[in-house]
């Protein structure tokens, strides 16, 4: 049912999107070939490029002073009604513009006011280098007088490109639109226009047809084959665009060379060149992606598009390669702890923590970016760091693979040999100075007295004034699972204790480090669910690995655990649950009923006189419901109404002075 949604979404963002899609434009792709100062106003124009259906053009009476278009005159906006091939004369009829008859001038461009992209530029006076008024104007520096810029030494009030016949490529017929001695003006109103023609041509010619047969295999949440059938005849080559839960709003630029990485308007180029198949990699999870293939002619400033018409299509990606992994599990059996134990341990294959950047990096944490370059992103600050294939490690970059369960927390001493130390499901690329080095071993938590940050990560001490490092909001959830994760996998593997009991008693006492607060995790994975890029990367991580993180697929199971000694939960809420107990102020939560309807009463059990605030948060970190509470010692109830609430999962965050619990609840 969510993919059928988020198709029908998709459909309807598409429909929506082919009504404005927009060409963009460069000085000279129009040229002004006529119009009318005396009422009523009008100008013609001849694209001297294909212009895309919806394009939007602004045609302005106010001058240029230098740095702005002066604000004293009228501006309209002409919407192109279709696809426009190169050639095409239209008119459009002035609304606000009121064209002076004295003199005045005419631009079209698009941008805004104070940062226009001019077209094309007309004055019925000289161009001015000083001050403008209401009849003059600077020339803008973009536009060339003689190409993209006329201006006539006598005003007349109407005027018309007198040549009727032309051909010729875009700078020869630039040329002769700009030169006021093929034109007629005469101050008065033209009734009848010439029947002009224009046959466009260049150094090469526009594709005749687009490819056919757009289509996409070996689908999975992570990756996919785009194909597509070659055009006839052959042109030089296709260039592919794809945007995420929406088509490519911009055509490719006549003239204008691509390269894998670059962005136009809301999409990536993915694919330039002859290939008509490519292996489609940085994608995520039950994620939409329309795409639009144009084939092209010539190279360099030569290179001409056909943007008309073209092969576009759109794909969502599994929600999840999970499969039957799961199939014989059940949280309610009293073997549940060592049955998942068993299900993540086999069968699993250790992966070099050599080969990381040959894997991970290179078919999945990375993406394209401009200049054939790909973005890597430090999980703790969010630092994004440019670089050009192949991937090196520090010294050579300043990244590095963290390992969010801290070698030196590991009870079995791992070495590169031990699958514990090469488990992708806890290793990530971090900045090594500024992120992997600051976080050395400490424990990770909420800092409220900062040391020392780097972007969006902190190094500080926690509300017991324990040294511990925070992560970007965006990693604590995934950090979590991770911890979680690891504690459940290699517990008992080769006689070690890999329970919090013991990190905390034994091995984090060892360090002078401070405990790693179990709530605190609990309370991340609650708020920061598993999100499209989490999932795909765990099925990722299986497809070269073979296991799973289970607390990614069922992020309920963590309520069945009792991660302190990994024993099993029979009863999830209860208020010795180590999801819900906090030492310092609020010792229980619960909600009933859960599922719920319209009304629902939360519970909370406290052991001191305290205030407190009650939200509601969605899936997607949004708090859509604030209640104050004043609690007493013992068990509080509070009514919340959750009449406008859609179905499905949220988050029953409880805030007190000392720290934040949570319960996830299910509304029907």
């Amino acid at each position: 049912m969510l993919k059928k949604l988020l198709l029908f979404l998709f459909f309807a963002a598409y429909c929506s999107n082919t009504l404005s899609a927009q060409t963009i434009l460069s000085a000279g792709d129009i040229a002004i070939i006529g119009y009318n100062m005396d009422d009523p106003d009008l100008v013609k124009f001849v694209t001297l490029v294909d212009i895309g259906v919806g394009t939007q053009i602004k045609f302005t009476d106010n001058g240029w002073n230098g740095t702005a278009l002066a604000t004293t005159e009228g501006t309209d906006t002409w919407t192109a009604a279709a696809n426009y091939p190169k050639g095409t004369v239209l008119t459009h009829t002035a609304v606000n513009m009121i064209l002076g008859t004295t003199g005045d001038q005419i631009f079209a461009y698009q941008g805004t006011a104070t940062a226009p992209v001019f077209i094309f530029g007309l004055s019925t006076k000289s161009w001015v280098t000083g001050n403008i008024s209401g009849s003059t104007s600077r020339k803008p520096s973009g536009l060339t007088a003689g190409s993209t810029a006329l201006a006539f030494s006598t005003e007349k009030d109407n005027g018309k490109f007198n040549i009727t016949t032309n051909s010729g490529d875009k700078a020869t017929l630039l040329t002769a639109i700009a030169n006021q001695a093929n034109w007629a003006t005469t101050d008065t109103r033209i009734t009848t226009f010439p029947t002009w023609t224009f046959t466009v041509s260049g150094g090469t010619g526009e594709p005749s047809a687009q490819p056919t047969n757009l289509s996409f295999t070996n689908v999975t949440s992570y990756k996919y084959t785009v194909s597509f059938t070659p055009a006839s005849p052959a042109p030089t080559g296709y260039v592919v665009l794809r945007a995420t839960n929406d088509f490519p709003s911009y055509d490719p630029v006549d003239g204008s060379t691509y390269a894998v990485g670059n962005t136009i308007g809301n999409a990536k180029v993915v694919s330039v060149g002859t290939s008509t198949s490519f292996l489609q990699e940085g994608v995520i999870a039950n994620t939409a992606y329309g795409y639009r293939v144009y084939a092209y002619n010539g190279t360099a400033s030569a290179t001409n598009y056909l943007q008309a018409a073209p092969l576009e299509s759109f794909m969502v990606t599994n929600a999840t390669e999970a499969g039957t992994y799961y199939n014989t599990l059940s949280p309610s059996a009293s073997t549940f702890v060592n049955d998942l134990k068993t299900r993540v341990r086999s069968p699993y294959t250790r992966v070099s923590y050599d080969l990381y950047d040959e894997t991970m990096v290179t078919h999945f944490a990375v993406s394209d970016t401009s200049s054939g370059q790909k973005v890597a992103t430090c999980v703790y600050s969010g630092e994004k760091y440019n670089y050009t294939p192949p991937f090196a490690w520090y010294t050579t970059s300043p990244f590095s693979r963290e390992h969010t369960w801290c070698l030196s927390w590991m009870p079995s001493n791992a070495t590169s040999s031990y699958n514990e130390y090469c488990d992708q499901h806890h290793l990530y690329p971090t900045n090594q100075t500024q992120a992997n080095a600051v976080r050395s071993n400490h424990s990770l938590g909420e800092v409220v007295t900062p040391i020392s940050s780097y972007l969006a990560g902190t190094y500080g001490y926690n509300i017991n004034g324990q040294a511990v490092y925070e992560p970007r909001e965006q990693q604590k959830g995934d950090a979590a699972r991770a911890l979680l994760y690891m504690s459940l996998r290699y517990d008992g593997v080769n006689g070690f204790n890999w329970t919090f009991n013991y990190l905390n008693t034994t091995i984090l006492p060892g360090l002078n480090e401070a405990p790693e607060d179990l709530a605190t995790l609990l309370q991340w994975h609650a708020q920061d669910p598993p999100d499209n890029y989490e999932i795909a990367r765990n099925d990722y991580i299986q497809s070269i690995q073979q296991n799973r993180n289970p607390f990614v697929d069922h992020p309920d199971w963590v309520n069945y655990i009792n991660f302190n000694n990994l024993s099993w939960i029979q009863t999830p809420g209860k208020l010795s649950d180590n999801t819900y107990t906090d030492p310092m102020g609020v010792t229980g939560l619960s909600i009933w009923p859960n599922p719920m309807h319209d009304i629902g009463y939360v519970y909370i059990e406290s052991k001191t006189d305290e205030n407190a605030q009650i939200e509601v948060v969605d899936l997607y970190g949004r708090t859509i419901y604030t209640q104050s509470a004043t609690l007493q010692a013992g068990i509080n109830a509070s009514q919340i109404a959750l009449n406008d609430l859609m179905p499905g999962y949220y988050v029953l965050v409880v805030t007190t002075q000392n720290r934040h619990v949570t319960k996830r609840f299910v509304v029907e």
